[in-house]
């Protein structure tokens, strides 16, 4: 009896291994050829953390084979890392570079405050308050706004610390910004296809040396606000199991048709990158795609992850509605050093966190 309990769970630990190994490399996938197929990442820490149960299985049926699910971490060691990275909060050195990247979500403008000015005027407000209290180097939006209240609140409120601004907006879309402790020489957008987002190149003066801060707002995955409060109610419970399968299949055809459009987009993202190979760059913002996509490898590809690197835990940065992932991201060249890199939680106006950290020139 013992021994058919033993192979019967080997055989569900191994499939539990197998939808690791099909979802946590499914970033593989072209979304324009595999649109539904490339959102099995989605499902990855599922499978992730069915493993870890797997080892708590085996410590009460048999230990010698807690190596299975191990083997399957190992296995999975990549995809595991970037869901998941798990590193201990380093030293931050001298001279080293404070950055954050943070979708505002238009300063609050766009939260569920509706019309009351008012509340939108305090949520911009305490916004920037928080920007300002953080005193990072570079700051990075999306989903920014500037109009002449908020150019004032700018001017009182950050300007005493981050003299530098620019921005780039796309028309009828989203503004990128960056707030900065240095000069802004200038800004360019890249060209790629889209109605509403943008990714924009700023050049940076960093003592006398040459910064490129590639900041992007990918495709978003269009889910209007009835649909996103469906969302929350099919992870809540609140749908029979027909209502959670007919919302479950409307997300994933959502999510691969927005993955697929985002494909091009990373690949400009990419291909600016590998243009300006040898210069100081950090490519950050939101790329509206969790860690295992096909948006985000493509543009790590030749940059180290930032977050990946330096943090430890998932690091949800999207929090609305049932929705917990991170889409945001920070990465840089190799002459780059990253450091403690973490989604800060203290400002929860907007629908994202912050993700803050430090960076440094190689032997500065």
């Amino acid at each position: 009896m013992k021994k058919f309990i033993i192979h019967t769970t080997i055989a569900v630990n191994l499939v539990i291994i197998s939808a690791m190994l099909v979802t946590g490399f499914a970033d593989m996938l072209d979304p324009r050829s595999w649109p539904v197929m490339t959102t099995a990442g989605y499902a990855f820490p599922l499978f992730a953390l069915a493993n870890l149960g797997m080892i708590v299985i085996w410590m009460f049926i048999s230990k010698k084979h807690i190596l299975v699910p191990f083997l399957g971490f190992v296995i999975c060691y990549v995809p595991v890392m970037q869901y998941c990275p798990v590193h201990a909060s380093g030293e931050v050195p001298l001279g080293a570079l404070k950055i954050m990247t943070y979708n505002t979500w238009g300063f609050g403008s766009q939260r569920e405050a509706g019309n009351d000015e008012e509340a939108k005027k305090e949520a911009r407000r305490n916004i920037l308050q928080y920007i300002a209290d953080e005193d990072c180097h570079v700051v990075c939006i999306q989903e920014g706004v500037y109009h002449k209240a908020m150019e004032a609140d700018i001017d009182s409120i950050i300007k005493p610390k981050m003299p530098y601004i620019d921005t780039c907006k796309v028309e009828g879309g989203t503004m990128l910004m960056v707030l900065s402790k240095y000069p802004i020489k200038k800004h360019e957008a890249l060209k790629y296809e889209s109605k509403g987002n943008l990714s924009a190149a700023f050049y940076l003066d960093v003592n006398g040396k040459e910064l490129i801060i590639l900041n992007n707002h990918l495709e978003t995955n269009k889910f209007s606000v009835e649909e996103k409060q469906q969302f929350g109610e099919m992870v809540k419970g609140d749908m029979g199991r027909s209502g959670i399968k007919t919302e479950s299949k409307f997300v994933l055809k959502k999510l691969g048709a927005a993955a697929a459009v985002r494909a091009p987009q990373a690949e400009a993202v990419a291909s600016y990158v590998r243009m300006h190979k040898g210069r100081s760059m950090i490519v950050c913002g939101d790329f509206n795609d969790i860690p295992i996509s096909y948006a985000r490898r493509t543009i790590a590809k030749e940059l180290e992850d930032c977050y990946v690197s330096t943090a430890m835990g998932p690091g949800f940065t999207y929090h609305r509605n049932g929705m917990y992932v991170r889409i945001d991201n920070v990465m840089c060249t190799d002459d780059l050093d990253s450091y403690s890199f973490h989604v800060d939680k203290k400002c929860t106006i907007s629908d994202h966190y912050p993700v803050v950290g430090w960076v440094k020139w190689h032997g500065r």
